[in-house]
């Protein structure tokens, strides 16, 4: 399902992107003028102060929102002239989210979660969903979890499923907004853990939200935002 691209690519391209949301008596700039790019592979970290724009600029790379002005390119694709139909394409074939909140669905079971987001597509696809989702579950430690439903799960578990259920359509492109945010910090750090595994495994390009300066640590280059403005900063080590 998922975009393929060579490593020397640059796989995401963000250009003078600006962005502001209405309010009664005017409006309230969030991005200004951001440029950056992302290699195929890398791990990068968006940091930043509260208001300033980092779940805005996740939206933007996932086609959740649009630009007031700028481009957006990823896997070779015009993100911010997508619309409607041709963005949840896009979503279906390139993304992979996982949220701070899991957005499980309580009825479903594990498995059933985590197949829910092809379900529509299960007769277009070239693989067997049932299969690579009991294939997923038991990468991410749930192999004698996936009949339970999201109430008979712990928060880490329940992480977990939603980490299977991003990684179901073998996205290019995973977008983390403080996927450890509500864990306790042991819970956290395997999740990150997993988070990273699977990246390196399946060679995916990760950027995640954090304000943990640990994990922002880890990563290969960090994206750290201010109100209104934004600088790229590099990582070594």
């Amino acid at each position: 399902m998922g975009t393929q691209l060579t490593q020397e690519q640059a796989l995401v391209q963000v250009k003078e992107v600006m962005k502001s949301y209405a309010l009664p008596n005017g409006s309230l700039p969030v991005l200004q003028t951001l440029s950056f790019e992302v290699q195929a592979g890398e791990f990068m970290a968006i940091t930043g102060p509260s208001g300033c724009g980092k779940t805005t600029l996740l939206a933007l790379l996932g086609a959740l929102d649009q630009p007031d002005q700028g481009e957006i390119w990823i896997a070779n694709q015009a993100v911010h002239t997508l619309k409607a139909v041709r963005a949840a394409d896009y979503r279906r074939q390139t993304i992979g989210f996982v949220f701070q909140l899991f957005y499980l669905l309580p009825t479903l079971t594990a498995l059933e979660n985590v197949m829910a987001p092809l379900m529509p597509y299960r007769r277009q696809l070239g693989f067997d969903l049932k299969q690579r989702a009991q294939e997923l579950l038991e990468q991410v430690g749930l192999a004698t979890r996936m009949g339970h439903t999201p109430a008979r799960l712990s928060g880490g578990e329940q992480q977990r499923v939603a980490i299977a259920r991003a990684l179901i359509n073998r996205p290019p492109i995973l977008l983390a907004d403080e996927p450890t945010g509500n864990l306790d910090p042991a819970t956290g750090s395997e999740i990150l853990e997993l988070l990273r595994a699977q990246q390196r495994q399946e060679k995916q390009t990760l950027i995640m939200i954090t304000h943990d300066p640990n994990i922002a640590a880890l990563a290969d280059r960090t994206l750290s935002l201010a109100r209104s403005t934004s600088h790229e900063q590099a990582i070594t080590g």
